[in-house]
């Protein structure tokens, strides 16, 4: 029996078929057969690149990473990021979109679901409005879920990037 979700859940470079000579092909064929590179951690801390009252924020990331939740290889499944280096370059564009511009209007505290358009994920994210106004700036990286979905979460944000992470 055919499993439809599975097929929902493939990422581009797991279905596209390259045909044709050339550099451009080379370079599309090079980037689809490269494995994920698991070298680095995950991003700890992120200056944003907006101030808030002229001082500069740094935001503590939380990630649920464990043995049984494995996020690094969650993130080398469930996403198109060819490295944990190319993922944090990712989170702290997307990152930079969100705050401090979303607190007290669509961001409060609570669980979210912010959905990234160009990469077609979704970050499950805990965030607490009351530390973030005593200067507390931190969130909670809950995981990381192919498309748009999520449970038990307050609402979904989509991000609508306007950045590129790598060059082609």
């Amino acid at each position: 029996m055919f499993r439809y979700k599975s097929f929902l859940e493939a990422r581009l470079a797991d279905v596209l078929n390259i045909k044709g000579e050339g550099e451009l092909t080379d370079q599309i064929r090079k980037i689809k057969d490269m494995k994920f590179e698991f070298e680095k951690n995950l991003v700890k801390l992120i200056t944003l690149n907006k101030r808030l009252n002229g001082k500069k924020m740094q935001f503590k990331i939380e990630w649920n990473d464990s043995v049984s939740h494995d996020l690094v290889k969650r993130i080398s499944n469930r996403t198109s990021f060819r490295s944990v280096s190319e993922f944090n370059d990712f989170f702290k564009k997307f990152i930079n979109k969100i705050f401090p511009d979303m607190v007290g209007k669509e961001l409060h505290t609570g669980r979210y679901g912010f959905y990234s358009v160009e990469y077609n994920i979704t970050l499950i994210i805990d965030f607490d409005i009351n530390k973030y106004n005593k200067g507390n700036y931190e969130i909670r990286v809950v995981t990381i879920l192919p498309g748009r979905i999520a449970k038990n979460i307050i609402d979904f944000i989509d991000i609508n990037e306007s950045f590129a992470i790598f060059d082609i």
